[in-house]
């Protein structure tokens, strides 16, 4: 991890710039200079017929260098926007391409890899069995030793965060190996690289979650299992399936303002949604807050925001921690035809990411951060931003980011959360929440155009909306049928 002064990296938003936060920093100055130059050039022509012909003179050649000046930057600030422009394209046409070709090689090698695997398996069997037995040879004393050995000389695995380019290398093996596998089972290499993400899209790091998926079912795991919402202990399948009134959990807050707001009211796995109502003249607007997964919860179990849960997401399935949200909102209230922003963190900016786009309300923002939603289409005409730290193992999980409206913003994650803990530390440090708070600072901050407009256009930024209630949620799997 490296300082909060490593500049964010701007990319998407609808459009194919890529570049960091200074050099669009430039290019907003360049502008904004070339309108200066614009404004006074203006004001001097109009002093010019009111002064004698000499000092017209004069003036005349100081609005016509004013002028130049302002073509001047206008054209630097059109350069370095073109030159984003130019390697975001770049860089998707060779991702593409790159995409395509590893597609073939992972196909053939998985080809191949089967069929030699058929050749040495008996011989590696025998080879393990003959270690096996070996090692059951020795007295117990000198296995004891040789493991203490083998454990201090191990290096201290699990310390440090991983590096951006491993993150990025992590992306490319998800998105390939399905087409390793479909490879092994004797799809020729042409027709995989056709079926896949590349072509036709019809294989992907979805399908293979989608596999993982049944076969959990087959264990009795079951990730899209129904849920129970309740509110404050209130179990709403006894109060009608609406929140009662006076219900006990229920606060008064002040909409958000900023993207920072969101985040810091995510909640944890404990009572993982909460839904903010605000009454206004041109209706209710729902703020959502969703947590992350919930690491100590047992696979499949009582606790929906498990692994049960993410498998079941990124496959494209109605996870159980969806479907709780999905009620949380029904029982605060929202319809159809309900404003809603949708925040989330981890699997629950996963969640956030599906419902803005189901069409089930009328989605009017959104604000990821940490999120394994890659793979996930944003398609809106809302104001969409997704934040990631590039070395953070968690957004890499579903592979290559495919095409988005939303306006990605990915930096690298702060070298200490705020706090007295500073946060976790690990592979997964990167991932904390504290720190996507602080970088979620940063975006606020941002003087960048593209940045500016999502978070100007995100609802309460400018105020006009009365205080709001606070519900919070809880939610439990019941027994599948």
């Amino acid at each position: 991890m490296v300082s909060e002064d490593a500049p964010l990296v701007i990319r998407g938003g609808g459009t194919t710039v890529v570049a960091p936060e200074t050099l669009l920093a430039r290019r907003d100055a360049l502008r904004a200079a070339s309108s200066v130059c614009s404004d006074q050039a203006a004001r001097v022509r109009g002093v010019r017929g009111n002064v004698d012909a000499s000092l017209a003179l004069a003036l005349e050649q100081d609005e016509r260098a004013l002028r130049d000046l302002a073509d001047d930057l206008g054209w630097l600030a059109s350069a370095v926007h073109s030159v984003a422009e130019l390697y975001g394209q770049t860089e998707r046409t060779l991702g593409s391409w790159l995409e395509s070709l590893g597609s073939h090689y992972a196909a053939a090698a998985g080809w191949l890899g089967a069929r030699l695997g058929l050749v040495i398996l008996p011989g590696l069997l025998a080879g393990a069995g003959m270690v096996a037995a070996g090692w059951r040879l020795l007295p117990a004393s000198h296995r004891e030793a040789l493991v203490a050995t083998a454990l201090a000389a191990a290096p201290e695995g699990g310390s440090a965060p991983p590096e951006p380019q491993l993150v990025d290398a992590m992306r490319w093996v998800l998105t390939l190996v399905d087409d390793a596998a479909l490879g092994a089972a004797g799809v020729p290499p042409p027709l995989v690289a056709a079926l896949g993400e590349p072509g036709l899209g019809l294989s992907g790091v979805s399908g293979a979650a989608t596999a993982v998926l049944g076969l959990a079912a087959l264990a009795g795991t079951h990730g899209t299992a129904p849920v129970r919402v309740e509110l404050a202990g209130t179990d709403l399948r006894r109060s009608g399936g609406t929140v009662p009134g006076g219900a006990p959990s229920s606060t008064v807050t002040d909409a958000p303002g900023s993207v920072a707001e969101r985040v810091r009211r995510i909640p944890d796995a404990s009572a993982p949604v909460r839904v903010e109502r605000y009454d206004g003249p041109g209706g209710p607007h729902f703020e959502v807050y969703i947590a992350g997964t919930d690491a100590t919860a047992p696979l499949g179990g009582a606790q929906p925001w498990d692994m049960a849960s993410n498998v079941a997401l990124v496959a494209g399935q109605d996870a159980s921690s969806l479907q709780a949200v999905r009620s949380a909102l029904a029982a605060a209230g929202a319809t159809a035809d309900s404003s809603v922003v949708f925040t989330g963190y981890s699997q629950g900016g996963a969640i956030a990411t599906r419902l803005a786009e189901s069409g089930e309300w009328a989605t009017s923002g959104l604000v990821t951060v940490g999120a394994p939603s890659g793979d996930l289409p944003v398609l809106g005409g809302y104001p969409a931003i997704v934040v990631e730290h590039r070395d953070d193992l968690v957004p890499g999980l579903t592979g290559l980011r495919r095409e988005t409206e939303a306006l990605v913003v990915q930096g690298d994650a702060p070298s200490a959360a705020p706090g007295p803990d500073g946060g976790s530390t690990g592979v997964l440090a990167a991932h904390d929440l504290a720190r996507y708070r602080a970088t979620a600072e940063r975006v606020d901050t941002s003087t960048v155009e593209e940045v500016r407009s999502r978070v100007d256009a995100l609802p309460g930024s400018a105020g006009g909306l009365p205080p709001g209630t606070v519900l919070r949620f809880t939610a439990s799997r019941t027994a599948p049928p």
